[in-house]
């Protein structure tokens, strides 16, 4: 015969404390959210460093380049990672130090047309913000003939690249020439040299476009 105290231990051996499940909740939320958080911490993607100092105007090759897995987060995308080379080759256009990341920016595609160095004399100080891989054009006046007194000026080259300024490009004030190594198409080295040679006054200006294309 059943009794009710047989009844009443059968019903407490089956009861189950609330704080006991939310205990074992809080439990396998926390552990979740832990494997979760380490997942995220340990995930490492490929970028570029820097094997050694790779300067402006430099072609990026497989010598200048090692692999490095690192965790960058959300800063992932500012950094050259080895898929992101384009097929037609890569240039610096900015120095980037050995060991450094390379920074996306810091890397253009290669500009398809034939280009040659050639040093200018340009007349007067060269702007502060020309410095080492700063796109310019060249416009030059043409001496008339007393010599003293020059044409308007005319656009030489346009969108060439500075590849280096013998005088510090800080020198706004000195009022005197300045010799700039220019990177311009070939086919305009011969329109450069005769103006030299025929004493034109050369000048520089900054353009605002970038240098390459990204």
């Amino acid at each position: 015969m059943d009794r009710p105290a047989e009844r009443l231990r059968t019903h407490r051996r089956f009861f189950v404390d609330p704080r006991f499940l939310i205990g074992i909740t809080l439990v396998v939320v926390a552990a979740v959210g832990v494997t979760w958080l380490v997942a995220t911490v340990d995930e490492t993607i490929d970028v570029y460093v820097a094997s050694s100092t790779i300067n402006t105007g430099e072609r990026l090759t497989a010598d200048d380049l090692a692999v490095a897995h690192v965790r960058l987060g959300s800063a992932a995308d500012r950094y050259l990672k080895p898929d992101d080379i384009p097929a037609e080759g890569a240039v610096v256009v900015r120095a980037i130090g050995r060991g450094e990341l390379v920074p996306s920016d810091a890397v253009g595609a290669v500009r398809s047309v034939d280009e040659a160095q050639v040093v200018v004399t340009v007349s007067g100080p060269v702007p502060s913000i020309v410095d080492t891989s700063s796109r310019v054009t060249l416009w030059a006046s043409t001496a008339a003939d007393s010599g003293s007194v020059f044409e308007a000026p005319v656009v030489l080259v346009a969108q060439a690249e500075v590849v280096s300024v013998v005088e510090s490009a800080g020198l706004v004030a000195s009022g005197t020439d300045v010799q700039v190594e220019l990177r311009v198409p070939r086919e305009s080295i011969a329109s450069v040299l005769e103006a030299m040679a025929n004493g034109a006054a050369l000048a520089i200006v900054p353009d605002d476009e970038p240098l390459v294309e990204k």
